[in-house]
């Protein structure tokens, strides 16, 4: 084989979804429902309603199924797709395998994820269980569902919306965990946690996650879907939206996640699957994290007053406790934007909040916290790489390349929100002339000897 052919070449991995008692075809490894993917009974029953179809469980068992795909295969240095073929068990095997359902789910999920995606559909040996349904309070009549979690754009678009919406926008918590509702009222809430967990036999290969945008699309329109709402509200603001696709880090995928080009596919899927026509809509999109914070703080009052309490940060607690004691790391990308946007709000919070206490520390190390001894080239590596992510997207419009990334995000974005493309134009326009100010404020803040500071002009 050439040189060239092994660069093209995809990873390959069969995953079979079987039951307990099941075996998997030969060559393909084994999804087992209920070790691999474990459904909690009393959270299944918060997504129950009169609308309730097993067709409802068989797109949970699908998105989580994806998930331990995507965990299971390590992508190569060389080439950043994969091929996975998988097979899934459900109740209608017919319906699933409907042409137009298989090809908006695939095509859904090839872009979100950069993989090559097949699927097999094929009838469960027994039903799973229906959950029951006599204590939810489900709403009549819901305008919208929102992915509701710990995260600082969760909770401030929740509040902002609310006071539009009232009890018209339902929360979807996104979670495994329920810490925000007391335990006498979870079973009276509708979409009280993530349903299901995914258990690999070992430890991920990979972690990049871009599935993760499949499992929170999917449970928010179930959601839709139950109680007859016609959209969803996307919390991100522009620059978790955006930034990751118009400039992905060093040689990886453009990350669609949380963007309007991955939802329209969504919607299509949602609509050939259950047959519900729902809107995936960003409210947010035009604008900064930092305007989106100040604007929850000024306007939603008592609810607001917590916003610190909030987490962003993607480490795992090993690199992000102090003396036993769980923070946010400070460094990796999402803290970076997080910390701009406190700044841009004019706010401040404790540095406890953070093993990386301060940014203007002269090196690296030296702004951890002292008792952290943790500190890795790898997480170094992490920091360089978001800092300067966000460094290139303040300076964006200043490269060669800007028309050519400007029309293209022009077209992608006017396609997929069904906007004419100056008006998308002008909003990319605000959006990154505002985040160029803020970051601009904020790193000027830091002074000239801090490491941050250092490794822009080293970079520039």
């Amino acid at each position: 084989m050439s040189a060239a052919a092994r660069f093209l070449e995809l990873k390959e991995l069969a995953v079979d979804v079987i039951e307990r008692g099941g075996r998997p075809r030969r060559g393909a490894i084994a999804c087992v429902l209920e070790r691999h993917i474990d459904f909690d009974t009393e959270i299944l029953e918060s997504f129950s309603s009169t609308n309730w179809q097993a067709v409802v469980y068989d797109a949970l068992v699908v998105a989580a199924a994806v998930e331990f795909c995507d965990r299971s295969l390590g992508r190569s240095a060389m080439n950043w797709g994969r091929c996975f073929r998988l097979r899934v068990p459900v109740h209608d095997p017919t319906r699933w395998s409907d042409r137009t359902v298989t090809r908006t789910l695939i095509e859904a999920l090839n872009l979100l994820t950069g993989d090559d995606w097949h699927f097999e559909f094929g009838p469960r040996r027994s039903p799973a269980e229906t959950p029951g349904q006599s204590r939810m309070e489900f709403p009549q009549d819901a305008e919208a569902v929102i992915a509701y979690s710990e995260g600082m754009d969760s909770r401030a678009v929740d509040g902002i919306e609310r006071k539009r919406l009232g009890h018209r926008l339902v929360r979807v918590r996104v979670g495994t965990k329920r810490h925000d509702r007391p335990r006498k009222a979870r079973p009276y809430v509708p979409f009280a946690a993530l349903p299901y967990e995914v258990a690999l036999d070992g430890n991920n290969a990979e972690t990049s996650a871009r599935s993760r945008g499949f499992k929170f699309s999917v449970v928010a329109a179930i959601a839709a879907y139950l109680i007859n709402a016609p959209s969803v509200i996307v919390p991100e603001s522009g620059q978790g939206a955006l930034a990751p696709a118009m400039l992905p880090v060093g040689q990886g995928y453009a990350d669609y996640r949380n963007h309007p080009a991955f939802t329209v596919l969504m919607e299509k899927f949602v609509d050939a699957l259950f047959g519900h026509r729902l809107r995936y809509k960003f409210p947010r999109l035009w604008m900064t994290k930092g305007e989106t914070l100040r604007e929850f703080v000024d306007s939603c009052g008592v609810e607001a007053a917590k916003w610190a309490e909030t987490r962003s940060c993607w480490q795992q607690s090993r690199q992000a406790s102090v003396g036993g004691t769980r923070r946010q790391c400070g460094i990796c990308a999402a803290c970076m934007l997080r910390r701009l946007s406190v700044h841009a709000a004019g706010l401040r919070e404790p540095n406890e909040n953070y093993v990386w206490e301060t940014l203007k520390a002269p090196t690296f190390e030296e702004g951890a916290a002292r008792e952290f001894n943790h500190i890795t080239q790898a997480l170094r590596e992490y920091a360089l790489a978001g800092v300067l992510h966000f460094e290139h997207f303040a300076s964006i419009r200043d490269s060669v390349q800007y028309d050519l990334l400007k029309r293209r995000a022009t077209n992608e974005l006017a396609r997929a929100l069904a906007q004419p493309p100056d008006v998308v134009a002008d909003g990319l326009d605000r959006l990154l002339q505002q985040h160029a100010t803020e970051w601009s404020a904020f790193t000027n803040d830091l002074g000239a000897g801090s490491f941050v500071r250092k490794w822009i002009d080293t970079a520039s």
